[in-house]
Protein backbone atom coordinates (compact mmCIF):
# COMPACT_ATOMS: atom_id res chain seq x y z
CA UNK A 1 0.00 0.00 0.00
CA UNK A 2 0.90 3.33 -0.56
CA UNK A 3 0.67 5.51 2.17
CA UNK A 4 1.82 9.49 2.24
CA UNK A 5 2.57 11.16 5.85
CA UNK A 6 3.15 14.84 6.30
CA UNK A 7 5.56 15.29 9.16
CA UNK A 8 7.74 17.94 10.01
CA UNK A 9 9.16 15.91 13.40
CA UNK A 10 11.86 13.90 12.31
CA UNK A 11 11.62 11.35 15.35
CA UNK A 12 8.15 10.81 14.32
CA UNK A 13 8.69 10.32 10.79
CA UNK A 14 11.23 7.78 11.70
CA UNK A 15 8.90 5.48 13.67
CA UNK A 16 6.11 5.91 10.93
CA UNK A 17 8.87 4.61 8.65
CA UNK A 18 9.64 1.79 10.72
CA UNK A 19 5.75 1.01 11.22
CA UNK A 20 4.95 0.94 7.79
CA UNK A 21 8.05 -0.72 6.57
CA UNK A 22 7.71 -3.90 8.86
CA UNK A 23 4.33 -4.31 6.60
CA UNK A 24 6.39 -3.71 3.44
CA UNK A 25 4.24 -0.77 2.59
CA UNK A 26 6.22 2.19 0.44
CA UNK A 27 5.64 5.14 2.07
CA UNK A 28 6.20 9.34 1.24
CA UNK A 29 6.75 11.69 3.53
CA UNK A 30 6.76 15.42 3.48
CA UNK A 31 7.77 17.92 6.33
CA UNK A 32 5.01 20.80 4.63
CA UNK A 33 1.04 20.35 3.61
CA UNK A 34 2.27 22.19 0.35
CA UNK A 35 5.12 19.67 -0.20
CA UNK A 36 2.55 17.15 -0.53
CA UNK A 37 0.09 18.44 -2.60
CA UNK A 38 3.20 19.44 -4.90
CA UNK A 39 3.90 15.36 -5.37
CA UNK A 40 0.52 13.97 -4.71
CA UNK A 41 -0.38 12.92 -8.20
CA UNK A 42 2.69 11.12 -8.48
CA UNK A 43 2.44 9.52 -5.23
CA UNK A 44 -0.76 8.12 -5.58
CA UNK A 45 -1.16 7.14 -2.28
CA UNK A 46 -3.97 4.74 -0.85
CA UNK A 47 -3.81 5.90 2.85
CA UNK A 48 -2.72 9.48 4.45
CA UNK A 49 -1.74 10.22 7.71
CA UNK A 50 -1.48 13.86 8.54
CA UNK A 51 0.04 15.84 11.91
CA UNK A 52 -2.32 18.85 12.21
CA UNK A 53 0.81 21.38 13.43
CA UNK A 54 3.10 21.40 10.13
CA UNK A 55 5.52 24.01 9.34
CA UNK A 56 4.40 25.86 6.16
CA UNK A 57 1.20 27.92 5.31
CA UNK A 58 -1.12 25.18 5.51
CA UNK A 59 -1.77 23.20 9.00
CA UNK A 60 -2.73 19.72 8.54
CA UNK A 61 -6.54 19.67 8.22
CA UNK A 62 -6.10 22.89 5.92
CA UNK A 63 -4.16 20.13 3.61
CA UNK A 64 -7.15 17.41 4.81
CA UNK A 65 -9.94 20.11 3.45
CA UNK A 66 -8.23 20.54 -0.21
CA UNK A 67 -8.31 17.02 -0.56
CA UNK A 68 -11.66 16.71 0.33
CA UNK A 69 -12.53 19.68 -1.74
CA UNK A 70 -10.95 18.27 -4.68
CA UNK A 71 -13.65 14.81 -4.21
CA UNK A 72 -11.12 12.69 -2.97
CA UNK A 73 -12.48 9.80 -0.60
CA UNK A 74 -9.35 7.38 0.07
CA UNK A 75 -8.96 7.48 4.43
CA UNK A 76 -7.16 10.05 6.29
CA UNK A 77 -5.96 9.76 9.52
CA UNK A 78 -4.64 12.75 11.78
CA UNK A 79 -2.00 12.26 14.29
CA UNK A 80 -1.61 15.16 16.24
CA UNK A 81 -0.80 16.56 19.85
CA UNK A 82 -2.66 19.88 19.79
CA UNK A 83 -6.54 19.01 17.86
CA UNK A 84 -9.51 17.36 19.43
CA UNK A 85 -10.95 14.29 17.48
CA UNK A 86 -13.69 16.58 16.71
CA UNK A 87 -12.17 18.66 14.60
CA UNK A 88 -9.90 16.84 12.53
CA UNK A 89 -13.28 14.61 11.60
CA UNK A 90 -14.83 18.15 10.76
CA UNK A 91 -12.16 19.00 8.58
CA UNK A 92 -12.60 15.32 6.56
CA UNK A 93 -10.56 13.28 8.78
CA UNK A 94 -11.45 9.13 9.12
CA UNK A 95 -9.96 9.01 12.46
CA UNK A 96 -7.49 10.72 14.65
CA UNK A 97 -4.58 9.62 17.12
CA UNK A 98 -3.30 11.25 19.80
CA UNK A 99 1.06 11.79 20.02
CA UNK A 100 2.47 10.21 21.29
CA UNK A 101 1.68 7.91 18.47
CA UNK A 102 0.24 5.04 19.62
CA UNK A 103 2.35 2.30 17.92
CA UNK A 104 0.33 -0.59 17.76
CA UNK A 105 -2.68 1.23 17.16
CA UNK A 106 -1.02 2.91 14.28
CA UNK A 107 0.18 -0.65 13.03
CA UNK A 108 -3.22 -1.92 12.97
CA UNK A 109 -4.86 0.77 11.56
CA UNK A 110 -2.39 0.56 8.56
CA UNK A 111 -2.99 -3.37 7.87
CA UNK A 112 -6.60 -2.83 8.38
CA UNK A 113 -6.70 -0.73 5.02
CA UNK A 114 -3.88 -3.02 3.81
CA UNK A 115 -6.63 -5.85 3.67
CA UNK A 116 -9.57 -3.77 2.12
CA UNK A 117 -7.32 -2.88 -0.76
CA UNK A 118 -6.22 -6.60 -1.61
Amino acid sequence: MRILYIEDNIPNRSLIERITSSGNHSLHTYATAEDALFHFNEDDPHLILVDVELAGQMTGLDFVRTIRSEGLTLPIIAITSVTNEHMCMEAGCNAAFLKPIPVQQVWQMIEDYAQILD
